[in-house]
């Protein structure tokens, strides 16, 4: 990749309020904002008797009650009252122009929702406190601009965002992402349930509990959006029917012939795509839930893969053993549990069996009826489950 160019008039003229160098007092101990060899700010712990050293007059300075998050493109603020804010400030200046290269990039990942992309980006510059669901880009084919979008957020947001890989955000310690706007996780793989109900909770929650390795645990306002990228296109993660809170979009492979300065377009074009951003008119121009858009606006037949193959052992030998019995008899189907118990050879219990035709087959507690048994030719009574042809044959 060449080196990327950024041209001053792009870049905002002065920083506000803090420069390189200055010393604060937060709480009882004492930071200084300083630079990184990857030209990063960051607030590094000072020693008090070092600076005691360094001829720092501590009396003059500045104190803050702690720490707080508060991100804005156009209206920054180092200091909220007396708190700090960790997020940095933006290096952009928004300038209306053209951005051809990121509407490009933009259509290929987003396709037939890309005004609803344009309106994620939107709320991530205009209401970065809203929530949103958790987008997450899959293709096991390489060169589909996945990882690519992830650098594009990290251009676009700087230090209010990080890419990570999964163990990165499954260790304890969460310093490194708990002030960010926008998280990305590469090569995503969520083998473990913990870490979903983790991303889950994160990605709705308006606190968290900044952990750092030797220091004091803090609650912190956290507004972290997240973005997956996985090579896997089913068997990431197990989802269930209400987890409405992923966005899944299979991502195909660009074509054509590769263009080395793509990124290096997309970076030029980033002003003109803020002020795109700050002057559009948002497609969904009101929230439908709490992560602003509605279960089916964020629907894709990329989800329904992904749900199917989340679907239990229980559920798919039932769902064999239903076909099988309406293949054979073109009627519908009605089965007891303890019916169902014995057609599987008693691999599972009853208990199981309920929940199963309950939480994944959606069905409600049979009444008591007459009936006419899958194995029999009498009516007896009971309890029977109801599979309907059309319902068990759909999918197949």
């Amino acid at each position: 990749m060449n080196e990327v160019v950024i041209k001053e008039e792009d870049l905002k003229t002065s920083l506000p309020t803090m420069s390189i160098g200055n010393i604060v007092r937060v709480a009882d101990k004492y930071y200084q904002l300083v630079e990184t060899p990857e030209k990063e700010r960051t607030w590094a712990l000072r020693d008090k008797g070092e600076l005691k050293q360094d001829g720092i007059n501590l009396m003059e300075v500045k104190k803050f009650h702690g720490w707080t998050v508060k991100h804005s493109i156009t209206n920054y603020q180092y200091t909220i009252g007396e708190w700090l804010n960790l997020s940095m400030p933006s290096q952009w200046n928004p300038k209306e122009g053209d951005f051809p290269t990121i509407k490009k990039l933009f259509t290929h990942i987003f396709g037939e929702q890309v005004e609803l992309g344009y309106d994620r980006y939107t709320l991530l510059v205009k209401q970065p406190e809203q929530l949103q669901p958790i987008l997450v880009l899959c293709s096991k084919e390489q060169g589909t601009g996945k990882t690519t979008l992830l650098n594009f957020d990290k251009a676009l947001f700087g230090q209010n965002a990080v890419i990570l890989n999964v163990s990165q955000y499954e260790q304890q310690f969460n310093g490194i992402f708990a002030s960010k706007l926008v998280i990305g996780i590469d090569e995503t793989v969520i083998s473990k349930t913990f870490i979903k109900e983790r991303l889950k909770q994160d990605s709705t929650a308006a606190e968290i509990q900044l952990r750092k390795m030797h220091a004091e645990h803090k609650s912190l306002p956290f507004f972290g959006k997240y973005t997956l990228c996985t090579n896997k296109e089913t068997d990431f993660i197990q989802l269930e029917e209400e987890d409405m809170r992923f966005w899944i979009r299979k991502v195909e492979k660009i074509e054509g012939k590769f263009d080395e300065t793509f990124f290096d377009k997309l970076v030029q074009e980033i002003p003109a795509f803020l002020y795109f951003l700050l002057h559009r008119e948002m497609h969904v121009p009101k929230p439908l839930s709490r992560q602003w858009f509605s279960k089916e606006q964020i629907h894709t037949d990329a989800l329904d893969r992904v749900l199917e193959e989340s679907k239990s052992t229980i559920y798919e030998d039932i769902k064999a053993f239903t076909e099988e019995q309406i293949y054979s008899s073109g009627k519908d189907l009605y089965i007891t549990v303890s019916e169902l118990k014995g057609a599987l050879n008693g691999k599972y219990n009853a208990k199981e069996i309920t929940k199963c035709l309950r939480q994944e087959w959606k069905k409600e507690a049979p009444k008591q009826q007459r009936y006419k048994p899958y194995c029999g030719s009498e009516l007896k009574n009971g309890r029977p489950y109801l599979f309907v042809t059309e319902d068990v044959l759909q999918d197949t």
